[in-house]
């Protein structure tokens, strides 16, 4: 007899074709943040190590000038009005060039840059020297008390800090810490007086960012991957609109797995097939066909309705496969044989081993201000882990019980019902 519902009493369980007792149910790839020797968490193991982040041109020195200012945009940076001086001028005690915090006015003085590769959770801690940037028309206030300024990441709490007055003396290792809230966070300098010449303003040096990453978090569900976020230089894009230009020749990107934060993994079992019930006196044994399948989820269609990932003609699922191993379904056909004893019900369950990578799409060149950035995260089928598949059995439940013990469905008989049956011969 087969019953679509598993009986929820389990007495008895055998695994067909599963891993060794050595591999575990979430096998992580290797990590990117080093491990901090002797230092371990509240928990007892060891905590990473702050990881270098990479600062595009933090030493403000690109593009290269010889004269002492020099206005021409800084690679790396958002600036509306650049203004940069030279190692010589700037006084800084290794000859380190220095960008300009102009007076606050209506208009955007701000110095930003997003950092790149830096996820959402991470404490970011930025490094920079600062010093006093005054002209002889300074307000006597920052002639005597300093320059104030702030430095903000994008997550964290806006911190102000104030230039050292006395002989442009400079402030070297300069910190501030802040928790990122998004991934690739935009962090901000910005001068936050509106008195005074323009010019009369805090000098910037060498910034430099590390950063601890946060855990992987493997509660989140294939069905609800996180939300894409999409950059083109330090600018905030629509996700539709990177991948769009990811996917033509034009714009071609290539795919960087984040190796850190992908990981394989086994889902959830989930009954594959009918459920048998045996009604019978007898051991039951015979053979069944399970068939299963398995597909991959990705975060753009399922967050963004942008269904290029999901299409395997798109240049842009292409291109992530040129950059990573994956597999987009899986479909597996066996035959096992099951015994299911007298007053059991007998199903299959399998558990799929699947694997989770994130990582960005990025255009190719040398431009950092038009680069284009999409991150993206898909869960597919696995392709160095087996599937398990379980035959389980065990007691049938009251519902299963009663309907073994029903009546046979079978018409009525009328004429002669409660009569014996006679001794005619009708042969003769």
């Amino acid at each position: 007899m087969k019953h679509r519902t598993p009986g929820i009493l389990l007495t008895a369980l055998t695994v067909l074709g599963t891993l060794s007792a050595a591999v575990h149910d979430s096998t992580a790839l290797p990590s990117r943040a080093a491990t901090a020797p002797g230092t371990r968490d509240a928990a007892g193991t060891s905590a990473p190590a702050p990881a270098p982040v990479a600062v595009i041109n933090g030493n403000f020195s690109e593009p290269a000038f010889t004269a002492d200012t020099d206005t021409s945009q800084v690679r790396g940076w958002t600036i509306r009005y650049p203004y940069r001086f030279s190692g010589t001028v700037s006084g800084h005690p290794d000859k380190a060039p220095a960008i300009l915090l102009r007076n606050r006015t209506t208009d955007d003085h701000t110095v930003s840059q997003r950092l790149r590769g830096v996820r959402a959770g991470a404490e970011v801690t930025v490094t920079f020297d600062d010093s006093f940037g005054g002209s002889s028309n300074c307000p006597t206030e920052q002639l005597t008390q300093g320059q104030p300024f702030t430095v903000q990441g994008e997550g964290g709490t806006r911190q102000e800090f104030r230039t050292d007055p006395k002989d442009r003396g400079w402030h070297l290792g300069r910190t501030y810490t802040f928790r990122a809230s998004v991934h690739e966070p935009l962090l901000t300098f910005a001068s936050t007086r509106s008195t005074g010449s323009w010019n009369c303003g805090p000098l910037i040096a060498r910034v430099r960012a590390t950063d601890v990453p946060p855990p992987v978090d493997r509660s989140v569900l294939k069905e609800r991957l996180p939300e894409p976020v999409a950059y083109i230089g330090n600018e905030a894009a629509s996700p539709k609109t990177v991948a769009d230009q990811c996917a033509t020749g034009a714009q071609a990107c290539v795919f960087r797995p984040d190796e850190q934060y992908s990981y394989r993994y086994y889902d959830l079992a989930g009954t594959v097939g009918e459920t048998y019930i045996n009604c019978t006196r007898n051991t039951v044994q015979q053979d069944r066909p399970v068939a299963y399948g398995d597909q991959t989820f990705d975060s753009l269609s399922q967050r963004a309705s942008i269904d290029r990932l999901t299409n395997p003609q798109d240049n842009l699922r292409q291109q992530l496969t040129r950059g990573t191993a994956w597999r987009w379904s899986s479909a597996s056909e066996r035959k096992i044989t099951e015994t299911v004893e007298p007053g059991e019900a007998s199903w299959i369950e399998a558990q799929a081993a699947r694997q989770r990578t994130e990582g960005w799409f990025v255009s190719t060149g040398d431009d950092p201000d038009r680069q284009y950035r999409l991150h993206v995260t898909l869960d597919g089928p696995s392709l160095s882990l087996p599937d398990r598949i379980y035959q389980r059995t065990g007691p049938m439940t009251t519902a299963e019980k009663q309907r073994c013990r029903a009546d046979r469905p079978s018409d009525t008989t009328p004429n002669g019902a409660d009569t014996p049956a006679g001794s005619n011969n009708r042969g003769t």
